[in-house]
């Protein structure tokens, strides 16, 4: 889809401190071959909801844009969001919003590329009615035992880290402008995230740690290892190819590349086909926090904004990519450098 006046107007992350990689976590030259230096890790008694909304308030504040003009709040995440049998949107809601009657409040839960989805999703409302104004997405996560161990649950390829990240879309004005999104689904992947597992009627991760990489694992049974490689491969290209093609570009009009924050040698996977050198991606953030869930994307522009290493007309182009399977993909041109941003 290309787009005419649909503009990110403000945008933050909210990351709690790093904790160091450390020795002895992985076999030797594993370490070397990642690269991780640290994850966010969340202090005791922080709500993941509660990152949420820090980082939605910094980034309704950076856009001017007033609360009452919001028509529609999304909030992604990947894994448990503090209760059951309750959304996490309408607290998001309650909390940015206050007295907006009108806006809907919606969860979705696409796992890693749920951030960028939701950026769609919101493109789709806005463009929908010239009489909608703005439009919210949040995503947070907050990764803890005994469910999930952070620096095992998937490998070492990911280690999982806390935090949260906000953007407020806006019709007519912001400093990037939305040049095109895109979604590309192969479902025939979906059974690579729960091989070897049954469905429960409750969740089992108060028993013990879950371990989506033993499930990965195990669907080598079940498709040739060489058809997934195929299959991903083809879905990534397909996102950031298809987007480039409908948006008149190529790889070259494009500054900088976030995808979602996997380890070295696995990001040099994902960029060497394309064509494109790890210095253009979100590595040197990427490598501190870990894979933040669905903010990845949303942090990885922030961050780039914040250190000042954008100017005007910088294109930046974002990736979500995750279980399901799903690849989504949207594309931004700087057309202003923000005031709490400092100039490139």
């Amino acid at each position: 889809m290309q787009l005419n006046d649909i503009y990110l107007a403000g945008m933050a992350s909210w990351l709690p401190p790093r904790e160091p990689i450390g020795t002895g976590r992985y076999e030797p030259g594993v370490q070397d071959e990642y690269e991780w230096e640290s994850a966010t890790v969340a202090p005791d008694g922080e709500t993941v909801v509660g990152m949420a909304v820090r980082a939605g308030e910094a980034a309704l504040t950076r856009s001017g844009v007033d609360p009452a003009d919001v028509s529609l709040l999304l909030h992604a995440h990947t894994w448990f969001q503090g209760l059951d049998l309750w959304t996490a949107a309408s607290y998001i809601h309650r909390e940015l919003l206050g007295e907006n009657r009108r806006a809907q409040a919606l969860d979705v839960n696409q796992q890693c590329p749920g951030g960028v989805s939701a950026l769609q999703l919101a493109v789709d409302h806005l463009v929908a009615d010239p009489g909608r104004r703005a439009a919210v997405v949040t995503t947070a996560d907050r990764f803890s035992l005994p469910g999930l161990d952070r620096w095992h649950a998937e490998g070492p390829e990911f280690i999982l880290g806390d935090g949260a990240a906000a953007v407020v879309l806006a019709r007519g004005r912001g400093f990037a402008r939305l040049l095109g999104v895109r979604s590309v689904a192969d479902t025939a992947l979906e059974p690579m995230y729960r091989t070897g597992v049954e469905f429960t009627p409750v969740s089992p991760a108060w028993q013990g740690p879950i371990s989506a990489h033993e499930r990965a694992a195990g669907f080598k049974d079940r498709m040739d290892v060489e058809e997934v490689i195929a299959r991903l491969n083809r879905g990534h290209a397909d996102a950031v190819h298809g987007l480039l093609d409908d948006a008149g570009l190529t790889l070259d009009d494009v500054s900088r590349f976030i995808f979602p924050n996997v380890g070295l040698s696995m990001l040099v996977d994902l960029v060497k086909p394309l064509g494109i050198d790890v210095s253009r991606t979100g590595w040197e953030l990427g490598r501190t926090t870990g894979h933040v869930g669905a903010a990845d994307p949303f942090n990885g522009l922030t961050h780039l904004l914040e250190q000042g290493e954008l100017s005007v007309g910088d294109r930046v182009m974002l990736v979500g990519i995750g279980s399901g399977f799903f690849w989504s993909s949207a594309l931004v041109e700087c057309v202003e450098i923000p005031e709490w941003a400092p100039p490139g």
